[in-house]
C-alpha cells in the first residue's frame, strides 16, 4: 500500500496514540481552565522548535538517514497547526490531505504533541510510538515544518513532514 493511501489509516491511528501520549505519558488532558489560558499563548517558542530540528536530525543520521530540512510550506502548517491546538486545547490532527495539495508534496506526514515537558522528553515521547517513530525516520521525507507553541504552561508541538 503506498503511503499516500496508508495516509488516512495512520492519521486516525496517530490520533489515538498522541491521545494516549498526552494522557498517560506526558501530562493530563487540558481543562477548561487550561483552555482559558490559551487565549494568549507564548508565541516565543524558536528555541524548542530548532532544538526539536536537531534531535529528529540526530535520530535520522543515527539510523543512517538523510537530515530534515526546514521549508516554508510545511513550516506555515504545522506553526498555525500548533496555535490552533493552544487555542482549542484539543489534541487532532489537522487534514493531511490539504497539506499534501497545498505544498505539492506526493508524501506527508504529521507528529503532534502536549505537555509540560521540554523538547527532549517530547522527542522521546515521540521515538517510544511507533507510528510516530516510523514519521520521524522515513527515508521518503525530505522536508519538515516545525511549530511549537507554550500556552498555560505545557506545550503544543507539531511537526509536518514533506516527500516531494
Amino acid at each position: 500500500m503506498e503511503l499516500a493511501e496508508r495516509g488516512w489509516v495512520q492519521h486516525r491511528f496517530h490520533t489515538l496514540i498522541v491521545t494516549v501520549a498526552a494522557a498517560a505519558m506526558l501530562a493530563t488532558a487540558p481543562s477548561a481552565a487550561h483552555a482559558a489560558n490559551a487565549q494568549h499563548p507564548d508565541t516565543t517558542s524558536s528555541a524548542y522548535e530548532s532544538r526539536l530540528l536537531r534531535l529528529v536530525n540526530s535520530e535520522r543520521a543515527r539510523r543512517g538517514r538523510r537530515p530534515l530540512r526546514l521549508w516554508s510550506c510545511a513550516d506555515g502548517y504545522a506553526k498555525r497547526w500548533s496555535v490552533h491546538l493552544a487555542h482549542s486545547s484539543f489534541l487532532r490532527h489537522q487534514s493531511l490531505a490539504t497539506v499534501k495539495r497545498s505544498c505539492r508534496a506526493r508524501w506527508v506526514g504529521e507528529n503532534i504533541g502536549y505537555g509540560n515537558i521540554s523538547a527532549d522528553a517530547m522527542m522521546r515521547a515521540w521515538m517510544a510510538s511507533s507510528g510516530h517513530r516510523a514519521n520521524i525516520l522515513d527515508a521518503r521525507f525530505t522536508y519538515i515544518g516545525l511549530g511549537a507553541v507554550r500556552s498555560g504552561g505545557h506545550w503544543y508541538a507539531v511537526q509536518e513532514f514533506i516527500g516531494l
